[in-house]
């Protein structure tokens, strides 16, 4: 009896060990352990490139210095930096003509930078900071409720969150040489996420404050290099993924650093993919993010090239292994919108008509190929009964995706 009892206890530790190996989940990583179960933020990515699709080409005029956006009433919204009014602009993403505008009444524009939102709220970023000197940092809380958004125009008042930064020490003046001024703010899990445009190190910081109205000092929670100057951020709550993007002032390389997998409450410590958007001659002056759905929109302010909107389709670089309401493993291969699942000893790809004549390939983790076929349907069955239990590789076209095979 104390023999078997040792011998299950050995096998308990034995999978408990095995099922809580850590390390880089992410088949597309170059570090990819096809044995880790949990992912330990340690991946590391390929130098990858990509150029945004133009969706307009030439915002309005109102938003040459567009520097903020996000999706709400099926309208992209903008607004303009310092120097612009203090308004909030809903433009036509095809021909970036002005559909509507919100005017704050009770407070200017000094500088701001970026806008965010939650289901009842816009929350606009007047925490632009290139000389390094503010001391009046703050966030208007505009209550979406009071929007007109049958008139052309309307004006409203704005409710207003002040903070400041307590690891800051000096206010010296020092134009853009410095690492306190802040352009990038997302909303995830009813607090407000900063991210700090740093001109010196090339690193931000990441800040968390309530969105509620008050005053506020900000102690930093964790710090990235991202080898430039954070000017957006947007977060897709659902999926959690965070998107922060930017350029580098030395060699105006335009960027987006995509950031999943975290836990714990920090967001730095988990997959961090970064991705080139071409340079500041193509790209402009990169200044704004958003989600819509999971897609990824983008302006620029009006330098080298006009202000435009631009698209990058973001599920080509993100895989997801989930679970359905059946219980049935799935996978969802995003950018091909693929379904996969093990039913008995069938694995099923369900797929769209467009994914006929695409070839199926199934690997084990030597990466010797155990099955293969061509979907001639957009559901597909392969029999894989006589496999050994474990992890394999799926490729569909030119996609990869790991499998758990039960």
């Amino acid at each position: 009896m104390i023999k078997n009892s040792f011998i299950f206890s050995l096998i308990f530790f034995l999978l408990n060990v095995h099922a809580q190996k850590k390390g880089c989940t992410d088949l597309q990583a170059a570090n990819y352990d096809p044995t880790a179960i949990q992912n330990d933020g340690s991946c590391v990515y390929n130098t990858t490139n990509y150029i945004p699709q133009i969706i307009c080409s030439k915002l309005s005029d109102s938003l040459k210095e567009s520097s903020g956006l996000l999706n709400y009433n099926n309208w992209f919204w903008s607004q303009g930096d310092s120097g612009n009014e203090p308004t909030l602009y809903a433009f036509d993403s095809i021909t970036g003509k002005i559909i509507h505008q919100t005017f704050i009444k009770n407070y200017a524009n000094k500088d701001w930078e970026d806008i965010t939102q939650d289901s009842l709220h816009f929350y606009i970023g007047d925490f632009g900071n290139n000389d390094g000197n503010r001391t009046d940092l703050l966030i208007l809380i505009v209550n979406k409720a009071d929007l007109k958004l049958n008139q052309k125009r309307d004006s409203l008042d704005a409710a207003l969150i002040k903070f400041s930064f307590a690891d800051q020490t000096s206010f010296v003046t020092r134009s853009q040489n410095h690492n306190f001024d802040m352009e990038a703010m997302s909303f995830y899990k009813d607090s407000l996420h900063l991210f700090s445009k740093n001109w010196v190190d090339n690193n931000t910081r990441h800040y968390i404050l309530p969105a509620i109205a008050g005053t506020y000092s900000l102690s930093p929670l964790e710090t990235l290099v991202v080898d430039g100057q954070v000017t957006g951020a947007c977060i897709n709550a659902k999926q959690d993924k965070i998107i922060l993007t930017g350029y580098n002032k030395s060699t105006g390389v335009c960027f987006m650093h995509m950031l999943s997998k975290y836990h714990n409450g920090a967001v730095f410590n988990g997959n961090k993919r970064r991705i080139g958007l071409g340079n500041a001659l193509s790209f402009g002056q990169n200044e704004a993010v958003c989600f819509k759905g999971n897609t990824l929109y983008f302006t620029n302010e009006e330098k080298f090239t006009s202000a435009s909107l631009r698209r990058v389709e973001i599920g080509q670089w993100f895989t997801e292994k989930v679970k359905d309401t059946n219980g049935l493993n799935l996978l969802h291969i995003e950018r091909n919108k693929f379904k996969v699942y093990q039913l008995k000893s069938n694995l099923i790809i369900e797929g769209e008509p467009s994914a006929i004549k695409q070839e199926v390939v199934l690997l084990n983790t030597e990466g010797k190929i155990v099955l293969s076929k061509i979907m001639d349907t957009p559901i597909e069955y392969l029999d894989i009964k006589l496999l050994p239990k474990g992890i394999y590789i799926l490729r569909i076209g030119t996609f990869w995706q790991k499998v758990w095979i039960e």
